[in-house]
């Protein structure tokens, strides 16, 4: 096959995947996710930065919504648009680093066929540009190891700049990259050269808006992150919490890919790592090839082991999400089909067997949870039941339905009256889905600070009335920010198949707001 054909392959691929995210984005009728709401509430509020992460999924949000109408559809659709330009880039560097299509071709599929790629094509977060200049930031700075050209580091820092603004875990991403200089005993003469340092200050000065914020607000993103990894939300038990950060990483990248991953990267390690006498040799061609090899084993595996491993400590403490380290799969993929390959080559036929049958069982798992999660009716049809709350979509629903409750009560009460909620995501869904789309006061009662915090000091509600919804009772602290407070209605969102209860939303009347005198809110 030809390379040109190789290459028309993998269009057609990333091409199709995109076609149908976008018609499926399109036409199935979701509500927003509260995260989608609440960072689309940040994308009319245009600033350099905000508190919980920079503001490139903002932005992007706001472009979309202002180059088409506004509506899920155009809060969502930079989703799928990410996740095809990040194949794109994924393509390229394993074809480049692989020395093969087919192998770049299959990496490719895992991409997109990975539960969490599923999930990542359809719903818009900050992870959607994270992931795709931290593969922009893998390419550039495999060329500079590859050719040996500095200039370029200065695309590379451009792209850590970005990626910046798209979440603070670029900091440990950065890092993952002085890690592999100091490592690599042919790149270690960077540290002696003028471009690691420029691109440094590239980086900077792209994330500079996030800076000048931060510097603004006592650096209050910063210590948000800090805190976020030294204050658990509960007691935990250490080993329980890293099982379940393990399997949830089995769950999410299904779990003979995850161990694929995790074996090639250890693989890749070694290599990488080891010295190995054989590379002083005459013959500088061969030694140049050898240590290029070495080179690419060491890559493969600081660019991706170390948030793994970073991820899985903070999980000892009970501080983890399945996708947290989402951007550790690009070279670990890679590092996966590398090892892989050369096992299937030089081993005999039960090992290629086995190979062969463990791709093609995590292809087929693969396609199964991406069909299920994009069409849960699909799940009965093959022996698969799911409960309502058990749904991956379950958070998807109801949210246009509170919006059109909410609106109603707010025409019988007092002029003035505001739409008040607990927590930022509740915040998000009232403030799209609510008629008119107004402010949204999150009431301070000993929930973790959020965005709402900083818009809300501009919001001038005390002693008037209210509309208040979440998905649970109203808890006494909640009432007692009020003069009196009557219960309205519940409102409960049933499966349309199954008639069962989805979620449930609670809805009061609010009279004479009183604002705390000491703050309540957990920073």
């Amino acid at each position: 096959m030809t390379d040109r054909k190789q290459n028309f392959f993998a269009f057609a691929i990333i091409l199709g995947f995109l076609a149908f995210r976008i018609f499926y984005v399109a036409t199935t009728g979701y509500d927003l996710s509260d995260d989608e709401a609440y960072f689309w509430d940040w994308s009319r509020h245009p600033a350099l930065s905000y508190y919980d992460q920079g503001p490139m999924v903002a932005w992007i949000i706001r472009l979309f919504t202002h180059l088409l109408s506004l509506s899920p559809f155009s809060v969502r659709i930079g989703a799928p648009i990410f996740m095809a330009m990040t194949a794109l880039v994924i393509y390229f560097l394993a074809k480049d680093m692989l020395r093969s299509a087919v192998l770049a071709l299959l990496v490719l599929l895992l991409f997109h066929l990975t539960p969490l790629g599923a999930a990542g094509g359809i719903i818009m977060t900050y992870y959607a540009p994270q992931v795709f200049f931290m593969a922009l930031v893998a390419f550039f700075l495999w060329q500079t190891v590859k050719t040996g050209d500095g200039r370029w580091w200065y695309p590379t820092g451009v792209c850590l700049g970005l990626g910046l603004l798209s979440h603070h875990m670029f900091l440990l991403f950065t890092a993952e990259i002085g890690l592999f200089i100091i490592l690599s005993q042919k790149n270690r003469r960077w540290l002696k050269r003028k471009e690691p340092y420029l691109a440094l200050l590239l980086m900077l000065l792209t994330a500079s808006p996030l800076i000048i914020w931060n510097l603004s607000h006592n650096m209050v993103m910063f210590r948000h992150a800090l805190g976020m990894m030294s204050k658990p939300q509960h007691i935990a038990r250490p080993l329980n919490e890293l099982l379940q950060y393990i399997g949830g990483q089995a769950g999410v990248q299904t779990p003979l890919f995850f161990l694929a991953v995790i074996w090639g990267l250890c693989v890749s390690g070694y290599r990488g790592i080891k010295k190995e006498t054989g590379i002083q040799t005459s013959d500088i061609k061969h030694q140049t090839e050898k240590q290029l090899e070495k080179d690419k084993y060491l890559l493969l595996f600081c660019l991706s082991a170390p948030v793994l491993l970073f991820i899985a400590l903070l999980s000892l403490g009970g501080r983890s999400e399945a996708n947290w380290p989402a951007s550790g799969y690009i070279t670990g993929a890679i590092a996966a089909a590398y090892i892989l390959a050369e096992k299937y080559r030089t081993g005999r036929r039960p090992t290629r067997l086995i190979i062969t049958a463990s791709l093609a069982l995590t292809l087929i798992i693969g396609i199964i949870a991406s069909a299920v999660m994009y069409y849960p009716s699909f799940a009965p049809k093959i022996g698969i039941k799911i409960t309502p709350k058990n749904d991956p979509a379950n958070r998807l629903y109801g949210w246009k339905i509170l919006g059109g409750e909410v609106s109603e009560i707010l025409k019988d009460m007092p002029a003035g009256t505001f739409v008040a909620a607990g927590g930022y995501g509740q915040a998000g869904e009232l403030a799209f889905y609510t008629a008119g789309q107004p402010e949204i006061f999150a009431l301070p009662t000993g929930r973790r600070f959020s965005q709402y915090d900083f818009w809300n000091k501009n919001m001038d509600v005390a002693g008037k009335d209210a509309v208040f919804a979440d998905y649970k009772p109203m808890s006494e602290k909640t009432k007692s920010l009020f003069r009196r407070v009557k219960p309205e209605t519940c409102l409960i969102i049933r499966d349309q198949n199954s008639g069962l209860t989805r979620r449930e939303f609670y809805i009061y009347r609010c009279y004479d707001y009183q604002p705390p005198v000491e703050n309540l809110f957990r920073f």
